[in-house]
C-alpha cells in the first residue's frame, strides 16, 4: 500500500498475540467439546466434593477463610454442572468465531477483529449469565474478563497493519 501503514507483513506482536489466541482457542474448543459430550464436568464436580471432604477431614474447620474457599469452588463446580451442555455449545461456537477471526487477522485482513471482537463480547455475555457461586467466581470472571481486554486492545493498536 502506498499510505504506509500496511507492509503486507505481519508484525511480531500481532503474530505473539493470535499464536496465543490459536492455542487459547483450542483448549477453549477442546473445554467446550468435554462440557457438551462427556461427563467431564459430573466427574470433575465429584474429585472437587471429594478433596473438599478430605481437607475438613484432615484440618476441620479451623480456618474459616480455606472453608469458605472451599464452599464456594463446589458451588461453582454445581453451577457449572448444571449448565454445562449450554456452556460447551457457546464455547464449541464463540471459540470457532474467534479462531476464524484470529485467522483472519493472521492473514492481515481488519475484519477479523470484528469478528473477534464479536466472540469476546458473547463469551464475555455468556459467562456474565452462567458464573454464579461467591467472590472466587467473581474473580474468576474478572480476570478472564481483564485478559480479554487485553487482547482486544492489542489488536485493536494492530489494526494499522491490516486491510
Amino acid at each position: 500500500m502506498t499510505n504506509g501503514t500496511t507492509t503486507g507483513q505481519r508484525p511480531t506482536l500481532l503474530t505473539v498475540i493470535c499464536i496465543l489466541s490459536f492455542i487459547a482457542g483450542a483448549f477453549g474448543l477442546w473445554s467446550g467439546f468435554q462440557n457438551a459430550f462427556t461427563d467431564a464436568p459430573q466427574r470433575e464436580l465429584e474429585e472437587a466434593k471429594a478433596q473438599s471432604q478430605e481437607m475438613r477431614e484432615q484440618f476441620g474447620d479451623s480456618n474459616p477463610m480455606m472453608t469458605a474457599m472451599m464452599e464456594d469452588s463446589i458451588r461453582i463446580q454445581e453451577n457449572l454442572v448444571a449448565h454445562a451442555k449450554s456452556i460447551g455449545y457457546s464455547g464449541l461456537v464463540l471459540n470457532l468465531i474467534g479462531v476464524l477471526g484470529v485467522w483472519l487477522m493472521w492473514n492481515l485482513k481488519k475484519n477479523g477483529f470484528w469478528i473477534y471482537l464479536l466472540s469476546t463480547v458473547g463469551g464475555v455475555v455468556s459467562g456474565l449469565l452462567i458464573m454464579t457461586g461467591g467472590w472466587m467466581a467473581n474473580l474468576s470472571l474478572g480476570i478472564g474478563i481483564l485478559i480479554s481486554l487485553v487482547f482486544v486492545i492489542l489488536y485493536a493498536v494492530n489494526l494499522k497493519h491490516m486491510r
